[in-house]
């Protein structure tokens, strides 16, 4: 039997994670991250989404509708669209509404949900890859290969993948000790699937993950996702989170994860699919 996990952690652990993730996207070529008690934003040169996105929120009722103002305006300026994260203790509490009234529009939920680390399948008793299929992990400045598979799921062009690639190093993608690694699934030449890892303050946090449609069906999203989770457990994870889009969930709750808390992503309408 798995550990049980209070809510109220479960909740923080979801936030701070992704918090700590995302973060790294301000501190690229060309980036600029903003990090206050009030908010966190980063913007990139990428103007696709979404990447110049404000992630926490913790602004007072009276200024919430200036200050939401100046940043979309920032972002319009720059010509990029903005993402805007709602998470579970955003303030002020109508904060959808408000950024509804400055034209943006609930593009995307995104369910929350945590699982014990010890909780999760064993690797050991998964069945084994399919015929021709290896996974292996993205050594440092080798994610080449990664971002090949990202560029193709969001159509990024050339300089998107570079300002991502200076993203990674400055992260210490793949470095012992930064707490970022990534794992690709590939047949000969072909990646078929990814996952990445974020692990922080005991906390392991998947996010990325993709897989060509021709690899759907294969198990490989669930195999990735275990694999990295298997070695933040290894590193000292209690604690295993993701973000989950609607149609990922089920994928999630076989694994053992428990849908805890519901986030939004905002944006102009019309321009966010994940």
């Amino acid at each position: 039997m798995g550990t049980t996990v209070d809510a109220g952690a479960a909740v923080a652990a979801l936030e701070s994670n992704l918090w700590s993730m995302w973060r790294q996207f301000g501190l690229g070529d060309g980036c600029r991250l903003v990090d206050e008690p009030e908010l966190l934003r980063f913007e990139t040169p990428v103007a696709q989404l979404p990447y110049n996105s404000v992630m926490r929120t913790r602004l007072d009722d009276g200024d919430g509708d200036e200050v939401i103002a100046a940043v979309l305006a920032g972002c319009r300026a720059r010509g990029v669209p903005p993402v805007w994260l709602v998470h579970p203790t955003s303030r002020p509490r109508d904060l959808g509404r408000r950024l509804e009234r400055h034209g943006l529009a609930m593009a995307e939920p995104i369910t929350g949900m945590v699982a014990p680390s010890d909780a999760l399948p064993d690797l050991a008793g998964e069945p084994p890859l399919p015929d021709g299929v290896t996974v292996e992990e993205v050594p440092p400045g080798g994610e080449g290969p990664y971002l090949e598979l990202l560029a193709w799921r969001y159509d990024l062009p050339s300089d998107a993948v570079a300002v991502l690639r200076s993203i990674m190093a400055t992260a210490g993608f793949g470095v012992p000790g930064s707490g970022n690694r990534m794992w690709i699934a590939r047949r000969g030449d072909q990646v078929l699937s990814k996952v990445g890892l974020h692990q922080r303050d005991g906390v392991g946090g998947v996010y990325g993950v993709v897989t060509r449609p021709e690899a759907r069906g294969l198990g490989l999203a669930r195999r990735l996702t275990l694999v990295a989770l298997d070695a933040a457990r290894r590193d000292g994870a209690a604690l295993a989170v993701l973000h989950s889009t609607p149609a990922a969930v089920s994928l999630y709750r076989a694994l053992g994860f428990a849908p805890t808390a519901d986030f939004q992503l905002h944006a102009e309408p019309g321009t966010l699919h994940l």
